[in-house]
């Protein structure tokens, strides 16, 4: 058996806390997917979830974080770009307002 798993009285495998670290590490410095690391460490995806919220490390909760940050960037970057196409269009606007005001008082 590997010296980073010991067995228990129950049968089940117990990882030391430095493999611990290195499967979170993989997962949230490297931002390995958890099923990658599950399939390349053996160890269960439900194990791995276990240690993140133990260790209270939640990389979904910061790739939706990331994600509201692009949005809102994406958001801000759009409403900019209105902005300047909302005031072409008022000085469209005003200049056609004083061309009818010259027309229509010579």
């Amino acid at each position: 058996m590997n010296e980073k798993m010991k067995g228990n009285q129950n049968g089940r495998i117990r990882y030391d806390d430095d493999f611990k670290q290195g499967a979170l590490k993989m997962i949230v410095e490297q931002k390995m997917p958890i099923k990658q690391v599950s399939e390349e460490l053996g160890v269960s995806i439900d194990s791995l979830r276990h240690w993140l919220k133990k260790s209270g490390l939640n990389p979904a909760a910061e790739n939706r974080g990331n994600l509201q940050l692009k949005r809102i960037q994406v958001l801000e970057s759009e409403l900019k770009s209105l902005k300047k196409e909302l005031e072409k269009k008022n000085e469209v606007i005003d200049i056609l307002k004083k061309s009818i005001g010259i027309i229509y008082n010579p």
